[in-house]
């Protein structure tokens, strides 16, 4: 009988959570200070009816959790009539109770590289206008009904099917007003922190590529306690040949660079260098979170001008979650579709743990009373690292730098063969999907 995990599995898959897909970017610096735009809400109240029809394009899932708030994304170059008009123009409409509207929409830019812009790319030059390479995000629900057949001038409206019944019409808007919209991702400066309807996550002041709280929400006004004790990263090797290494998050430098936010989702990004030798340093790693309603994606971008294996071997990283162990706090399992067995956290080692270990794989799930946290690897096809399975539930065994000492429940991946990477641009992804146990299926 399948069970939660296999049902959500089923989705991840079927809705095409590599819709995410593998961007690359070269690695340029970024000078600037810490910024937070708004996006634009693109709910307007008029529009203008392209003059050509077009292929018909596709919308795909960013991620599926079963959630009302669910996004799917249109890649700008799948609508070819809208490419280079203003981006404040662009909408998606949908067609209900006999009548088409304007739905809530958040165009994300980005350059031919798949980088994201953080800043408005409108200036002296006139507006910003709409690239090949730029995301048209909107929620999956706003699917709505087709138009009838013979509808005033749908054939000069691009349909966008979304999922197997669902529409939604792009189009130019006539105005480029911005009505209120509560804002379904909320980002908090003043704690750098994202808030959703399901979650809030906040993020570590001196190494702010880490997340260091998570909270379910209880209710409109009250969160459920902190249940994370710290976000890790650990890497280890060889170098030169007979010098073994140990790096941790305290040999980071990290910063906050930018935050980009809309009424849909929060793109964050910062910049960050790990110590190699003494003071010498890799070059800039950039790390974006794109955080969602129901979701995050962590996308770490590896782009190293140097051949590691030149001077290192045997390199491996742990990127792990370890969680609190505080009364009041709801038990944990952990499970994976690599293994039989629900594993309950108790701050002990087993057989079955040390199994988990000698796992490959790429998905696990951690799951309470108050949800379940899903969680999956997506490394690229020419990037030769091996991914594991990794849980050190050692309460009595302290993993510095942490905040509350031992570990309950560490669990995450273990990446190996880190020598053998070239020096181009690769996109490792962490997909992190939140479901309330209150919207959860059985079978």
């Amino acid at each position: 009988m399948a069970g939660p995990l296999d049902n959500y599995d089923r989705r991840l898959y079927q809705a095409g959570i590599a819709a995410n897909r593998r961007r690359s970017f070269k690695g340029e610096a970024v000078h600037h200070q810490h910024a937070v735009r708004r996006g634009r809400v693109l709910a307007c109240t008029g529009w203008l009816f392209l003059t050509a029809a077009l292929a018909q394009p596709g919308a795909a899932p960013v991620s599926d959790c079963n959630s009302p708030d669910a996004l799917a994304v249109v890649p700008a170059a799948q609508l070819p009539a809208l490419l280079g008009k203003p981006v404040q123009h662009v909408t998606l409409l949908q067609y209900r109770d006999n009548e088409l509207s304007p739905i809530i929409t958040q165009i994300d830019q980005r350059d031919q590289d798949g980088r994201y812009l953080m800043e408005d790319a409108s200036g002296k030059d006139g507006p910003a206008l709409l690239g090949p390479d730029d995301e048209i995000v909107f929620r999956q629900s706003d699917g709505a009904a087709r138009l009838p057949a013979g509808f005033p001038r749908a054939d000069s409206l691009v349909e966008i099917p979304v999922g197997e019944t669902g529409w939604v019409y792009a189009g130019l808007s006539d105005q480029t007003g911005k009505p209120p919209v509560r804002a379904r991702t909320r980002y908090l400066p003043d704690t750098d922190s994202i808030e959703t309807n399901v979650y809030k996550i906040g993020f570590s002041g001196r190494h702010p590529f880490l997340v260091d709280r998570f909270q379910w929400r209880l209710d409109d006004r009250h969160w459920h306690p902190n249940s994370l004790d710290a976000m890790k990263i650990r890497h280890q090797g060889v170098m030169f040949g007979f010098i073994p290494f140990r790096r941790t998050s305290n040999d980071y430098s990290s910063r906050l660079t930018r935050v980009k936010t809309g009424p849909l989702r929060v793109i964050r990004r910062t910049e960050n260098s790990v110590r190699i030798f003494w003071q010498l340093k890799t070059p800039a790693l950039y790390v974006d979170y794109v955080m969602m309603p129901d979701s995050f994606v962590m996308d770490t971008i590896v782009d190293i001008p140097f051949n590691l294996g030149l001077f290192f071997s045997d390199v491996e990283t742990l990127t792990t979650i370890d969680w609190r162990d505080t009364p009041g706090l709801p038990p944990l399992t952990i499970r994976s579709p690599a293994v039989t067995s629900s594993l309950a956290v108790n701050g002990q080692m087993s057989d079955e743990k040390t199994r988990f270990n000698q796992v490959s794989g790429t998905r696990f799930s951690v799951h309470s009373a108050w949800g379940s946290v899903y969680v999956q690897l997506d490394i690229p096809d020419d990037f030769p690292i091996k991914p594991w399975l990794f849980l050190s539930d050692r309460a009595d065994v302290i993993d510095p730098p942490e905040n509350q000492p031992g570990q309950f429940g560490n669990v995450g991946y273990r990446t190996t063969g880190w020598e053998h990477i070239d020096t181009e641009v690769h996109h490792l992804k962490f997909t992190t999907c939140m479901v309330p146990a209150e919207v959860q299926q059985t079978p």
